[in-house]
Order: structure tokens, then sequence, then C-alpha cells
């Protein structure tokens, strides 16, 4: 007696396929793959122009922060500059 299989539709077999195809993905490059996502996520969550982005690439999320706790500090200019100035030539 043959075993009744349901049907394989085309959707099926590209979404098993994309399913193994991304556990490869992430298993080669998963440190990558998230950074990019992460990144992806500051963008759209801070507004962040596609400029920008293109811009700082993987480091989006910490210029983000960055720019976000010097908004903070924008009462004490003096402070900023003392922060900054091992950092600048």
């Amino acid at each position: 007696m043959e075993s009744e299989q349901q049907p394989k539709t085309k959707t099926t077999h590209k979404t098993a396929y994309m399913r193994e195809y991304k556990r490869k993905q992430y298993l080669e490059k998963g440190d990558e793959i998230k950074a990019k996502n992460k990144a992806y996520y500051y963008k759209y969550k801070s507004n962040i122009t596609a400029e920008d982005f293109k811009k700082f690439d993987l480091h989006t999320p910490n210029v983000v922060r960055i720019r976000k706790e010097l908004e903070a500090l924008k009462e004490f200019p003096d402070i900023i500059k003392e922060i900054l100035a091992p950092y600048l030539i």
C-alpha cells in the first residue's frame, strides 16, 4: 500500500530551499549577517538617510549612539571638546 504524501508545490519547495540556504549562510557568515541586520535596524529606527547609511555601513549603530549621547551633552560644549580632542587631529 502506498503511503499518502501531500504533493509538494513550488512554494513549499522554494521555502524549504531558502530555509536551508539561510541556515548555511548563517553558519558561514553569521556575525557579518547579524551586524548588517543590526545596521539596518538602526537605520530605520533612527531615520538615518540613505547617504549616511551608505557612508557608515556597519558602523551605523555606533554612529547613532554617539550622536544621541552628543545631543544629550549639547548643553556643555566644553565637555564635548575635551572628550573629542584626543580623537581629532
